[in-house]
């Protein structure tokens, strides 16, 4: 392998200007890419769309799956003719709008009780409002000063179509002449979903370029000791541009995770950079650009494949996970550590050897080809020192490090795991306020459909059973507020009860409008259950489902019914089963993967050594995690896969480069120091500067970002210290048997 790279090295060295022209080729392949990326944050990157679960979520949502948009009407008196011949109107209004279905009020409600009219008088308004079923009071009149009017759009709508159509109602809204007194205010899941996405796409933005100006200074002040410090810095760049040109070529979905692999690809770029230019810092010093190229790529090179690859593999891991989202990071991860790398190994050398390294005339190094001097060499000898001094007692130092790994490691299963939408945002944006404001006023807006498909929904038994469900669960389940179906509403319609004939109830949901109907009934074939429920966490959400599903088999349904809880809140719930099943699973296939990648490659069982400091870090994570109250989210959720990633790196280069130093011909002691010396500054420096970087998240007033901010900076932070402090204590172990060198011979004695 070191013969390949070193062919490389000699090859960029002689045509570095060909070797420009491939990477400007990629960056134009990337810009084409980019220029198709497509974001998605439907449903659908929740759940396979080809799984029994999509398919039925599919069906759903094109049979009864509507996005539903709350008007909030408030007034001193709700029950005033004048306000209630006004929202009538609005209704009326914004149901001739496109991809609008239908909207349901209370002024539609009265009338279908009052012969078609609204009262003239308030009394009379009362009067009409007692007639109404108690379901009907509680959705339209919760409290006295509120009543709502409820838009239904069509389904699976685009982002784009959605975001228009509410821009619509925003407009009618303010055109409208409502009474004095009177308030109106748009809410719902739409609403919500349109402002978390536009507040965290600038947040998101202006907290990318704030890390990247701190992570330019962060450069411009640590690495000043080498010639041209910020071209790591043009390497990550053209690498994330690379691996989102490579995600819109291919079609990949982008969703919020894959966003998040920005930090991972940065971190992992900055490494690659830093690493390659120290190298070539340290070896142009005694050779000529050429050789210090051949040099550089000869003996980096294969062991930054190597990390790499280890790398690819824990990101590899996550492709098998149940979440589509997490195998879009994934895949995302993957792309930009493979980029990362080839635009490091060319990038480098072809820069160099472009526009040169700044040597006098005659061989005589610049002030940048001095060796590091001032606080520099000081961390410089305080690192060779640390390393020594951990190698000289390395069993207790693993075993305290590993104790509070396993220690960690027991406070795994009591993080929280949070997949609500509505916690990541601020608390004080306005359409959270609004959607609270509707939930404290009917007791919540989420729901969970249960949707019932058989060749027969409204046979009189099947129909009775149907009502004697969604009944049962609603007395039974103090999680439910109510339900809403077919039989409900055929009970609202006749009178309260359910009728005994075929004839008698095809009679009834004749009567029953076509707009409210269709909500519940496709046909004579599916319907759906719609079940209110209390806010709740999500995994009281996740046991709600598994009752239901248990629910429905003890209750004995009637023979060839299919009946099965979907919807957002299931996608929801089936989501935190599957970060639980699969976050830890997904690291432990990371980590055996590279297991067996190491012992193929290197054909001993002594390279899983740099394996130890990564498992440790893990436990390290969940131990601060659970102290600092930080939870699983869809971004954190990956964790321990980007743990695998940026961790592995740092392991494997301290070992390798340690026994370089040992084949130089010096003891173990000697080269534990010199690799710590000279491979701890460029991982310091990579690993400080993505710090520095992405620090900036933690001010984020989004919780999901400030919570991915924070497991970001204490991986990396983790990652230094399983690195520079345990990783030589197990090279000492691991190295403590090679074969002692014959005597002290200098580095460029053994290399020759």
């Amino acid at each position: 392998m070191k013969a390949v790279f070193s062919h490389l090295g000699r090859f960029i060295a002689a045509r570095p200007y060909l070797v420009a022209g491939l990477v400007v080729s990629l960056l134009v392949f990337s810009a084409y890419g980019a220029s198709s990326i497509r974001m998605e944050t439907g449903i659908e990157t929740f759940v396979d769309t080809d799984s029994p679960e999509g398919i039925l979520l599919d069906g759903y949502t094109r049979e009864f799956g509507t996005d539903l948009v709350f008007l909030i009407v408030e007034s001193d008196n709700v029950r005033d003719p004048a306000l209630l011949r006004y929202v009538d109107t609005l209704g009326a209004d914004i149901a001739d709008e496109r991809y609008v279905t239908g909207t349901r009020s209370l002024p539609a409600a009265i009338r279908s009780v009052n012969g078609g009219r609204i009262p003239g008088t308030e009394a009379e308004v009362v009067e009409t409002i007692s007639r109404l079923p108690q379901e009907a009071r509680a959705r339209y009149v919760p409290l006295g000063t509120m009543t709502l009017l409820f838009v239904t759009l069509e389904p699976d709508l685009s982002d784009d179509a959605r975001s228009r159509v509410l821009d619509t109602l925003e407009t009618i809204v303010s055109i409208s002449a409502p009474p004095p007194g009177v308030t109106v205010s748009i809410s719902g899941d739409p609403v919500f979903d349109r402002e978390m996405r536009e507040a965290m796409s600038r947040e998101m933005g202006m907290l990318i370029a704030i890390a990247l100006v701190l992570m330019v200074a962060a450069i411009g002040l640590l690495f000043n000791h080498v010639r041209h410090r910020f071209l790591p810095v043009g390497i990550i760049l053209c690498g994330v541009f690379l691996t989102f040109g490579t995600l819109g070529f291919f079609d990949l979905r982008v969703t919020s995770p894959v966003i998040g692999s920005f930090p991972v690809i940065i971190g992992l770029g900055i490494d690659y950079g830093v690493q390659l230019q120290s190298r070539l810092h340290e070896e142009i010093r005694d050779r000529s650009l050429h050789d210090a190229i051949v040099a550089t790529l000869s003996h980096a090179g294969s062991v930054h494949l190597v990390a790499m690859c280890t790398t690819a593999l824990g990101f590899l891991a996550l492709l098998f996970s149940p979440v589509p989202m997490i195998r879009d990071f994934g895949t995302a991860c993957l792309i930009g550590v493979v980029s990362c790398f080839l635009l490091a190994i060319i990038i480098v050398p072809a820069f160099f050897a472009i526009f040169g390294y700044g040597k006098r005339a005659g061989g005589r190094q610049g002030p940048a080809d001095a060796p590091e001097t001032g606080a520099l060499a000081g961390y410089s000898r305080f690192l060779g020192g640390l390393a020594v001094r951990v190698a000289k007692h390395p069993v207790p130092v693993i075993l305290l490090f590993a104790l509070v790994a396993v220690a960690g490691m027991q406070y795994d299963d009591r993080i929280g795991i949070n997949v609500d939408q509505q916690s990541f945002v601020p608390e004080t944006m306005p359409a959270r306020v609004t959607l609270e404001k509707v939930e404290r006023a009917i007791g919540g807006t989420s729901t969970v459909p249960v949707m019932i498909r058989g060749s027969d929904i409204l046979d009189p038994e099947i129909l009775e059973w149907i009502d004697a469900f969604g009944t049962y669960e609603t007395e039974r389940r103090d999680e439910i507020t109510a339900h809403t179906g077919i039989a409900t509403l055929i009970r609202e319609y006749n009178g309260g009860s359910l009728p005994g004939s075929a004839t008698e109830i095809d009679a009834v949901v004749a009567r029953i409008p076509a707009e409210v109907r269709d909500a519940y009934l496709s046909g004579n074939s599916e319907t759906v259950i719609e079940f209110a429920t209390v806010d709740m966490e999500m995994d009281a959400v996740s046991a709600l489902i598994d009752r239901l599903r248990s629910d429905v088999v003890w209750l004995e349904p009637p023979a060839g019914l299919d009946i099965q809880p979907t919807g957002r809140s299931t996608v929801y719930g089936d989501l935190y089963d599957g970060i639980v099943l699969s976050k830890n699973r997904m690291t432990v296939l990371g980590l055996l993967l590279i297991a067996i990648f190491m012992v193929v490659v290197y054909r001993r069982f002594d390279s899983l050594a740099p394996l130890l400091p990564v498992v440790m870090i893990i436990g390290w994570n969940n131990l601060i995690m659970y102290a600092l109250d930080i939870a699983y989210t869809p971004l954190t959720a990956c964790l321990g896969s980007m743990t695998i990633g940026l961790a592995m790196d740092y392991t494997i280069l301290i070992l390798e480069r340690c026994r370089e130093e040992m084949g130089r011909g010096l003891e173990l002691y000697e080269a534990i120091r010199e690799g710590v010396t000279r491979i701890g500054i460029p991982i310091t420096i990579s690993g400080l500067t993505t710090i520095f970087g992405f620090s900036s998240m933690l001010a984020s007033s989004f919780s999901l970002v400030s919570g991915f901010g924070q497991t970001t900076v204490i991986t990396i932070f983790f990652s230094l210290v399983g690195g520079i402090i345990v990783m030589p204590a197990v090279v000492a172990l691991v190295l403590r048997r090679a074969p002692e060198p014959s005597g002290h011979r200098s580095g460029a004695a053994a290399e020759t």
